[in-house]
């Protein structure tokens, strides 16, 4: 470890540091980028798609430490936005604060933000000086769209202080794969997702693979998922990106061809993990259904969520551990539950999320423990 400022800083990449959801790390700058997913998957990607696997969602690190006082030196990296907002209130992601959660011996501590600019920074996780003796600090990374791209410098203690790696976390592993929903687009921080919820209340790690903007269904994201091996379960939440009637590429795509995509994607899972448990989550309720009129196809929302749920009940006779959730039992009240773009769940709608898919997995969870 460099020793400056009475810190002794450590590479991130050290291996007394326990990363979750990071695949890999790349060089950038004077320092390096945790990953979602590996580069040679990613070219294989939609760009889009490829893009927000850049992103820190659902990535976190453990280590024991007796130290009082931890800093990650971070930069936030800066890009063009590649479309204007949706709508008008779309803009305000812009200016989100970057939240990092601390949890202590697993039990939350405080979530914090870094400053929102794009410069290298100290962000200050802790600094206790009540702390003795040593816990397994866990700490949570940012989320957010454009300010989730972050490049890790170091993580700091206090001189004097010993670091060592935390116990294998032997819990059962469930794997989300979804949207901007799963991504966690509209909450603060990131214990307040719904992977996040999920994971706590059932007692196991979550992995988050949620793609803001770009969850689509395809084939070649499906076949990353079913080539890892580093899940017990997995819930697969997509559809809502789809509702407009368009692909990856922004082609015209029907409820039918969506249909068939959709079990396309299923099945290349199953044909790396035949006998995994599999709940798949229908879209929750979206502004399309508010709008009631069609995509540029002339098609209704209900359209899709009816091929997903026809595409589950017909593989359930053969699929014995395939199952159905419709997100309109999770979500189906904007008022209350939704920001106000229509689409992503404010704070009391990711918790009622969290809640009916903790119900849903908990006895597919209860054989692995």
């Amino acid at each position: 470890m460099a020793k400056t400022e009475n810190l002794n800083w450590i590479d991130p990449r050290d291996d007394l540091l326990d990363w979750l959801n990071v695949a890999d790390w790349e060089a950038n700058g004077e320092g390096f980028q945790p990953v979602r997913v590996a580069k040679a998957w990613r070219d294989k990607w939609p760009p889009k798609t490829a893009g927000r696997a850049t992103s820190a969602a659902g990535m976190a690190v453990r280590f024991r430490t007796d130290a009082q006082k931890v800093v990650f030196r971070v930069t936030f990296r800066e890009f063009p936005d590649e479309t204007p907002p949706a709508v008008p209130a779309g803009a305000w992601e812009r200016a989100r604060p970057n939240f990092f959660s601390l949890y202590r011996d697993g039990k939350y501590v405080a979530s914090m933000a870094g400053d929102t600019h794009f410069e290298r920074q100290d962000v200050t996780i802790c600094d206790d000086r009540s702390v003795s003796g040593q816990s397994e600090v866990q700490v949570l990374l940012p989320f957010y769209y454009r300010n989730a791209e972050i490049i890790l410098h170091g993580i700091g203690v206090n001189a004097g202080a010993k670091l060592s790696r935390a116990p294998e976390d032997r819990r059962p592993r469930i794997f989300f794969n979804g949207d901007s929903i799963t991504q966690g687009h509209g909450v603060t921080s990131p214990r307040e997702t719904y992977v996040w919820q999920v994971a706590e209340q059932l007692n196991c790690v979550g992995i988050n693979f949620g793609f803001g903007g770009s969850g689509w269904a395809d084939r070649i994201v499906a076949e990353t998922i079913a080539a890892r091996s580093n899940w017990d379960v997995l819930v697969n939440m997509l559809g809502t990106n789809s509702f407009v009637g368009s692909d990856a590429f922004g082609k015209p795509e029907t409820a039918a061809q969506y249909t068939q995509k959709y079990d396309a994607f299923l099945g290349a899972i199953r044909q790396g993990h035949p006998q995994k448990p599999i709940l798949c989550v229908a879209p929750i309720l979206n502004r399309a259904d508010l709008a009631r009129g069609p995509n540029r196809n002339g098609e209704r929302s209900e359209l899709y969520r009816d091929g997903m749920a026809r595409v589950v009940k017909q593989r359930q006779q053969t699929d014995k551990n395939l199952h159905f959730l419709d997100g309109l039992e999770l979500v189906n009240d904007p008022l209350f539950l939704l920001v106000t773009d229509n689409v992503h769940p404010n704070d009391a709608g990711m918790h009622r999320i969290a809640n009916g898919v903790a119900a849903a997995l908990r006895p597919l969870v209860a054989g692995l423990k």
